[in-house]
């Protein structure tokens, strides 16, 4: 597989070309240089004016991916970002090839003669592309020595040189950009150059024994969830068709889209979970999962899944410290379940809401603390219902009626 240095290789098998061209059967008579008078540099540093010499340039004015093969080797990471596969970078190579001279008629027979060689040779033989790499240390300098390591010979694709029609226009507007006087040319796509890395990555084991199972399309259906919200620690049931599998064990209840979790009561259209602890409170998702045991492994496999059916899960304030709390000071809300560092969290103070900022990534990733500043401006002495909101899941108050009296709880007491 060839590198990044194939780019540049490929400038140097089409000099080659058309230099073992001439040596053979080309204007040698009009190119007095030789092979050295065809080179690949950019037009505007090729002289030009009164003492013109007679020259074949080529200059690559532009790469693009190659449509046949710019998916070859995706996808090329898996879910956790590993490396699976080094997909190759495969270009097209866009070129103009270009005749100077300052005597009559020279520049028209080099274009000519030049675009005789491209049209002779479509596809380059892999013999001639080693043989203008090994030419290269033949003037040895840091370009050609890198180039010859470019392994340019050993890649997949061959090179095919196929004309490229450009409108005169297109012409011009290249012309005016190299900022320099216009010359005969014609332009050539050649492709296609392969890049490929060699960076170790990620392989999945052979597959020692293949199987097949024939099962109906019965993923499991949601069709509701009770209650919704919930709170922290509660057990949700979830009703729905399609839950059983072919054992009990093979129905699963996945949070979030992580690892699923065993149901503890499992009928057709219904089940019942226990919101696993480590899940944070605000808008959440599940989905009813039933795996496929194959005959070969007694491991259980992925299934069938419903859609996602989000709910909502509601913090709970199960301490507040001081209470009562003076204004103007702060108070710590014990808050059950942890509080992600990058949730928003907002303490209602009866209709007094106080938001604090995102908690730095420095510190720990969840706290079931929270401290909040009391506003020196409310009202006191006076007892607030107390409420707390974390990504615009809001806590619940408990009503309790009593000689026609309804409190409500959580309370903070607040004192001047």
């Amino acid at each position: 597989m060839s590198n990044y240095l194939a780019v540049g290789g490929v400038s140097a098998v089409l000099r080659s070309l058309l230099a073992d061209a001439l040596t053979s059967s080309g204007p040698s008579s009009i190119l007095g240089g030789g092979p050295d008078a065809i080179t690949a540099s950019p037009p505007d540093l090729v002289p030009v004016g009164a003492h013109e010499q007679p020259r074949i340039n080529i200059f690559m004015y532009y790469a693009n991916l190659n449509p046949a093969l710019r998916n070859a080797g995706f996808p090329a990471r898996n879910a956790q970002g590993q490396a699976i596969s080094n997909p190759p970078l495969a270009l097209n190579l866009h070129y103009l090839v270009t005749a100077y001279g300052s005597t009559q008629f020279d520049p028209e027979i080099l274009l000519a003669w030049a675009m005789k060689v491209m049209h002779d040779n479509p596809v380059v033989p892999r013999a001639i592309i080693q043989k203008a790499l090994d030419e290269l240390l033949a003037s040895p300098n840091h370009e050609n020595t890198l180039i010859n390591g470019s392994m340019l010979a050993e890649q997949i694709e061959n090179i095919r040189i196929v004309p490229e029609t450009l409108t005169t226009e297109e012409i011009y507007r290249l012309w005016a950009a190299f900022q320099t006087n216009y010359r005969p040319t014609t332009s050539y796509q050649v492709s296609v150059a392969v890049i490929q890395d060699t960076n170790t990555y990620t392989a999945n084991l052979p597959v020692r024994k293949r199987s097949v199972m024939v099962l109906p399309s019965q993923a499991p259906i949601i069709t509701s969830i009770a209650p919704n919200p919930i709170a922290a620690g509660a057990t949700l049931t979830v009703q729905g068709s399609y839950f059983l599998g072919d054992t009990p064990n093979t129905t699963v209840v996945s949070f979030d889209n992580a690892q699923g979790i065993a149901p503890t009561t499992l009928l057709g259209n219904s089940l019942r979970v226990i919101l696993p602890s480590n899940l944070q409170a605000g808008t959440r998702t599940l989905r009813v999962q039933r795996l496929v045991v194959y005959s070969t492994s007694p491991t259980p496999h992925a299934g069938f899944s419903s859609t996602a059916m989000p709910f909502q899960l509601v913090p709970m304030i199960t301490n507040v410290s001081p209470n009562p709390v003076a204004a103007g000071s702060t108070v710590t809300v014990t808050v059950s379940p942890a509080v992600g560092s990058m949730q928003q969290a907002t303490l209602f103070i009866g209709d007094t809401a106080i938001p604090i900022d995102q908690r730095p990534q420095s510190g720990p990733t969840s706290s079931s603390t929270l401290t909040f500043p009391v506003p020196a401006t409310i009202a006191a002495p006076y007892t607030y219902p107390l409420r707390i909101e974390i990504d615009g899941a809001q806590s619940t108050l408990t009503a309790t009626t009593s000689g026609g009296t309804t409190t409500y709880t959580p309370q903070l007491q607040v004192t001047p």
